[in-house]
């Protein structure tokens, strides 16, 4: 190993040993796993909220939430089809996937809206249950603010966005090999996930958070390389994605993260996953970016990602 090399390692072991220290549940699964409720696809037109609920999960979202999360819910609800296939039936019996049960309430709204308020119970209910657990995913941030209603609070949160940078097994992934690879890859999966929690510590509680954006940066960059990489060793048919996901905090905390993307607004990039995309044959744009963003009259989630919304792209040939 190269007297370089084993600097940059011995400096990140030491970084992993203060942020074990300074964070307690660094690195570390919760009691119960970290949880992801899956939001369905809704459609405004005009006055009327359609949805699919009705219809079976879509298979690409369901595969994204297995992929980094312990535990998916997908709240049942009574006088619509619940929907199930091979997939959730193997997903239930596997103890991955489950299904809250959640009454709708007599109420003079749009059936789509009666949709949208049952599942942001549901929500509430798991929260409260497990505080800092879980979170939500939707397709479309359209989707999120039709569950949220009038619980939307402007300006209340910060999104972090990777472009390009983040591997989501594809809608026919045997959801038998994928639980194989969270198995063997259990390490680069929980890695990426502290490290994008990470953020939420940038936003609120770092004096010099330019440095610290840049840090975590580079550690992101690292370890979103580092998935790629495993993906492509065990063969795991993916596309390449963006991701973004939602953190709830105060006006201090949104104009100081502000000022710090400010002054690294041209040095964003995520150059080690451009790098090895570009060994693909696969030249693409690779970056973060922090945006102010909406949240919750009463913010739900304190230390974790409220919700995440996803984009695929290419499919990578690992051949």
């Amino acid at each position: 190993m190269l007297l370089s090399e084993r600097i940059e390692q011995e400096c990140t072991m030491g970084e992993s040993r203060r942020r074990k220290l300074s964070e307690p549940s660094y690195g570390k699964r919760p009691q119960g796993g970290r949880g992801i409720m899956l939001v369905p696809f809704f459609h405004e037109n005009g006055t009327r909220t359609e949805t699919a609920m009705a219809a079976n999960l879509c298979a690409k979202q369901l595969r994204f939430g297995l992929l980094f999360w312990d535990r998916i819910a997908w709240p049942s609800l009574p006088y619509f089809l619940n929907g199930e296939n091979g997939d959730t039936d193997f997903l239930s019996s596997a103890g991955v996937l489950l299904r809250p049960e959640i009454q709708l309430r007599p109420t003079s709204m749009s059936v789509g809206k009666c949709l949208a308020e049952a599942y942001f119970r549901a929500f509430q209910e798991l929260e409260e249950k497990e505080p800092g657990r879980w979170s939500m995913s939707a397709e479309t941030e359209a989707d999120i603010k039709t569950i949220l209603g009038d619980h939307i609070a402007s300006d209340r949160g910060i999104t972090v966005s990777l472009h390009r940078a983040i591997p989501i097994p594809t809608g026919d992934t045997p959801l038998q090999d994928l639980l194989e690879f969270k198995q063997k890859r259990e390490a680069e999966l929980l890695r990426l996930r502290a490290e994008l929690d990470g953020c939420k510590q940038l936003i609120t509680g770092y004096t010099d958070r330019a440095e610290a954006f840049a840090t975590q940066r580079d550690r992101i960059d690292a370890a979103c390389r580092d998935l790629l990489v495993v993906s492509r060793e065990m063969k795991l048919p993916v596309r390449i994605a963006d991701i973004s996901m939602a953190f709830e905090v105060n006006g201090t905390g949104i104009a100081a993260t502000a000022a710090a993307v400010a002054s690294l607004y041209n040095n964003l990039n995520l150059t080690s996953v451009q790098t090895f995309l570009a060994s693909l044959g696969l030249f693409a744009a690779t970056n973060m970016k922090f945006t102010t963003t909406f949240g919750t009259k009463k913010s739900l989630i304190r230390n974790s990602p409220f919700r995440y919304v996803h984009h695929l792209h290419e499919e990578l040939d690992w051949c």
